[in-house]
């Protein structure tokens, strides 16, 4: 009767310890904080041209055109546009992306016409303040719940629109300019880029094939002067997978004929990160007769692919433009006018693009 009783229960607890064990695993695999993280693939898998670097443009419509028409004629001679949102705060981008808006311009207007987006997502506003989230106040480079909530919307961005190209942060280097490194300063440039280099993992986990940057504009238009590239040096190369730059150089005191800019303009940054991709998220050269008119515009053009990076050693890999039609009748740093007339510029863009190695 004993020996009964207790092989009765052996068996049953071996049962209960089996009942456990399955609950446990079950409670632990059904858990997505205990799973691998899901990899994303982007969604574009663009072939490289036959000219060695990709060509793109926002695509601003002319005078009675819509932005549909606008992005299909872009993309006649464009790989890639730009994609700010609407324009939107960085805590609302990856709504925007996958919403109505996304569906619109991203899928529609640039995937659709056989173009890739170059997703930014910028934590600089006006007057180069710290664009916080409205339920946060008096936010820092340096606040713990603000670097996460840029981190967390970087992220959401890459899950909603599966970029092949990200920029964390446009025209960086302007925040440097203004608050510099100083170590009491919360709002100093040396807490981005420790940031920027956290984001630069979590995407690259998330995505591998994502390609991560930030851009640096190569002036300081508003002080008509060159931006200080010594910043570079704060950044580890291993973690910038393309060297991109905003470019207007006719904003410089000196410069007003393309000719007037030194052959080692771009090409002195690769001190500071040597062989690196160079691309151009924005050039600009006006038409005005100030600077040359549009023959020096198209000059500008063709100097930025031969003169000024090709022939330097630099390998261009993104070639991009401002804006397609002027902004305004004011603005003459489109490459077609208001009214849809095309200038010499546009004609030295189609050629270029027409172009093998």
């Amino acid at each position: 009767m004993g020996e009964k009783m207790t092989t009765k229960k052996i068996i049953m607890t071996f049962f209960s310890i089996l009942i456990i064990t399955v609950i446990i695993v079950s409670i632990l695999t059904s858990n997505p904080q205990n799973n691998e993280q899901e990899t994303i693939y982007p969604a574009d898998s663009p072939q490289i041209p036959s000219r060695g670097f990709y060509m793109g443009v926002l695509p601003i419509p002319r005078d009675g055109q819509s932005f549909e028409e606008a992005y299909s004629q872009a993309a006649e001679y464009s790989e890639f546009s730009p994609v700010w949102g609407r324009p939107t705060p960085f805590y609302d981008l990856a709504e925007d992306l996958s919403g109505s808006w996304g569906k619109t311009f991203l899928e529609q207007n640039i995937r659709g016409n056989g173009m890739f987006p170059i997703i930014h997502v910028s934590f600089i506003g006006q007057d180069l303040t710290l664009v916080t989230p409205p339920s946060m106040e008096n936010g820092t480079l340096i606040d713990g719940k603000w670097r996460e909530a840029y981190k967390k919307a970087v992220i959401d961005v890459v899950k909603s629109s599966r970029p092949l190209y990200l920029s964390i942060g446009n025209e960086v280097n302007r925040w440097y300019e203004k608050y510099g490194v100083e170590e009491d300063n919360p709002n100093g440039f040396q807490h981005y880029v420790s940031l920027y280099e956290e984001i630069y993992d979590a995407v690259k986990e998330l995505s591998p094939e994502t390609k991560v940057f930030c851009t640096f504009a190569r002036e300081i238009v508003s002080k008509n002067r060159e931006a200080d590239l010594s910043v570079l040096s704060m950044f580890n190369p291993e973690k910038m997978d393309l060297l991109v730059f905003t470019s207007y150089p006719y904003s410089v005191q000196g410069i007003n004929r393309p000719s007037d800019i030194p052959n080692d303009y771009y090409s002195k940054a690769l001190i500071y990160m040597p062989d690196k991709p160079v691309g151009f998220s924005e050039l600009g050269w006006p038409s005005m007769d100030a600077f040359g008119g549009e023959q020096a515009q198209a000059d500008f053009i063709a100097q930025v692919v031969g003169r000024l990076t090709r022939e330097q050693g630099i390998n261009l890999y993104l070639f991009g433009w401002a804006w397609l039609h002027d902004l305004n009748e004011n603005d003459s740093i489109g490459l077609i006018k208001r009214n849809g007339t095309e200038k010499l510029a546009y004609e030295v863009w189609k050629n270029i693009s027409e172009l093998s190695e």
